[in-house]
Formats: structure tokens, C-alpha cells, sequence
């Protein structure tokens, strides 16, 4: 059941986080024709991929940075977090496979499609690549901290937390930025497989290990 329904929830997701771009996408050219190209489904640059691979155990050391706080790691683990709802769980092949379609698609392939396949690259289009990126990574920080206000681990969340979460996540989303836009020459790709390994790798470890 937890399969089906982790399998279920990511389709929705990845479709709701496609729905905006493709509607601005369709008022501006008439048609869907190009519209997996428009979000860069197309074949990344070799340094593209290698700088995508390269990113991930960056992007996890630094995102458990927070983790080294017990009032942090409550809150990464609790009930009402991605963790804590795979904790309560047997540990076995079922949870591992849950944690993989989320990791990869629910979170990391939606976050994607919506915050670089389109924001990153419209803004960017328009103010350049410095700005630009900038705003989208501000925009994907501020999301994370939308996400934990609304959906708390614990009664009060420190505003540290949620400090260090907005930072962690910006520094992320520009890091994603750079990856699709400039080092993928537009390719989802190196950016969706950095998202997906730092996800699921740092799940992995907060359900196995804390």
C-alpha cells in the first residue's frame, strides 16, 4: 500500500508542478509541440552530467549541517515530515523503492519541471543569468519554508530552522539553476539527477540511521 500510494501521490505532483508551464507554454506558441524541449528533456553535455554527479555529496554534506541539532533532526524525522512518514514503516525493499520514487520523481523531478525547467529559465530569458537565477533560488527557498510552516514536525518551529532551511534550499536552487542553464546548455537532466541523488541519499540516511 505504501508503494502505491508514494507511486500514486508523485504522478500527481509531477503533473501539478507541470500544469502552470505548460499553460504559459501553450499561450505563448499555440501548440504542445516542443514542450518536452522547452523544459530541456534532451540530451545533457558529458560536463553537464559529470557536474550533476559531482554536486549531489555536496548538497547532502551541507544539508545535514542542520541534522547536527537534535531540535533540527526532531523536526527532519517527525511525524508530519517526508521522514517520519516513512518511519512508520518497516524497514525493508517496500520502504527503500518508496523512498527511490520519491527521491527521484515526487520531489526532485517536480521541484525541477516548475522551479529551473521553467521559472529559472523565463526569468533568466528576461533579467539574465545572475538575477535571474537568483530570484527562482530565493523563490525554491521560500517554498521550503512555506512547506514546513504548513506541515510542522513539531508545535513551534524554531526560526533558526527555518532560517537555515531558506538559506540551504536557495544555495541548492541556484546550484540547480547553474547546472540546467549553464553546465547542462539547458538540460534537465544534470540538474534533475543532482536533486534526485541528494534526495535520496539523504533520506536513505534520516530513515536507516537517525
Amino acid at each position: 500500500m505504501l508503494f502505491i500510494n508514494t507511486l500514486t501521490s508523485s504522478i500527481l505532483q509531477v503533473g501539478l508542478f507541470t500544469i502552470l508551464p505548460f499553460i504559459f507554454y501553450l499561450a505563448r506558441k499555440r501548440t504542445p509541440k516542443g514542450f518536452l524541449g522547452y523544459l530541456g528533456f534532451f540530451k545533457a553535455p558529458g560536463f553537464g552530467l559529470q557536474m550533476g554527479v559531482m554536486s549531489a555529496p555536496l548538497l547532502v554534506i551541507f544539508g545535514f549541517s542542520a541534522a547536527l541539532w537534535p531540535d533540527f533532526r526532531e523536526i527532519m524525522v517527525g511525524p508530519g515530515s517526508v521522514v517520519g512518514g516513512f518511519n512508520e514503516y518497516e524497514p525493508g525493499i517496500i520502504v527503500v523503492l518508496s523512498i527511490f520514487v520519491t527521491a527521484v520523481f515526487k520531489t526532485a523531478l517536480a521541484e525541477e519541471i516548475l522551479f529551473r525547467a521553467f521559472l529559472a529559465r523565463e526569468l533568466i530569458d528576461r533579467l539574465g543569468f545572475a538575477s535571474g537565477n537568483a530570484i527562482q533560488a530565493v523563490l525554491f527557498g521560500m517554498a521550503h519554508v512555506v512547506l514546513f510552516q504548513f506541515a510542522p514536525a513539531v508545535p513551534e518551529i524554531p526560526t533558526l530552522f527555518l532560517a537555515a532551511i531558506f538559506l540551504g534550499s536557495s544555495l541548492a536552487g541556484y546550484i540547480m539553476g547553474y547546472l540546467q542553464m549553464l553546465a547542462g546548455g539547458g538540460s534537465i537532466f544534470p540538474n534533475w539527477i543532482a536533486h534526485a541523488l541528494t534526495n535520496f541519499t539523504a533520506f536513505l540516511i534520516l530513515v536507516f540511521y537517525f
